[in-house]
C-alpha cells in the first residue's frame, strides 16, 4: 500500500476505492477505527467460514465493538470487546461460542494484537 501525506490529509487508494484517515473524524477514519473495523471483519469472516462449514445457519450477524483506551497522552487501545449478535433458529450458544474461540486464533488480525490489546470476543443469541 502507498499512502499520500500532506500536511491536511493522509490517503491511500484501494481498489475500493480511496481510504481517507485523519484524527478528525469529520473528515477521514480515525486510525482507532480502523484498527477496530480490522479486528472486526477479521475476526467476522473467519466465523463465517467455520459456521459454513459446520452447517451453522442464521439468519443475520451483528458485532459490537466496545474500546477502551488508557485515555493519557498516548491514548492507545487497552481492550476491544467484540459482541457477535448471531440471529437464527435453533442455534446453540456453546457451539458458536466454541467456533467463535476457534475463529479468534485463526484471524490474523487479533493475533497481530495478543500481547498489547485485550481482545474479548463473545456470542449472543437472538432467536429467529
Amino acid at each position: 500500500m502507498k499512502f499520500h501525506v500532506t500536511q491536511d490529509e493522509i490517503k491511500t487508494q484501494t481498489n475500493y476505492g480511496t481510504l481517507d484517515i485523519s484524527p478528525n473524524d469529520e473528515v477521514g477514519f480515525r486510525p482507532f477505527q480502523l484498527m477496530v473495523a480490522s479486528l472486526a471483519g477479521c475476526s467476522a469472516s473467519v466465523y463465517r467460514k467455520i459456521l459454513a462449514k459446520q452447517k451453522v445457519e442464521f439468519d443475520e450477524m451483528t458485532i459490537n465493538a466496545d474500546v477502551e483506551r488508557t485515555g493519557d497522552d498516548v491514548n492507545k487501545i487497552e481492550k476491544i470487546t467484540l459482541t457477535f449478535k448471531v440471529k437464527g433458529k435453533n442455534l446453540n450458544e456453546k457451539k458458536l461460542q466454541k467456533s467463535l474461540e476457534i475463529a479468534s486464533k485463526n484471524c490474523s488480525m487479533v493475533q497481530s494484537v495478543i500481547g498489547s490489546i485485550e481482545v474479548v470476543e463473545t456470542v449472543e443469541i437472538e432467536e429467529a
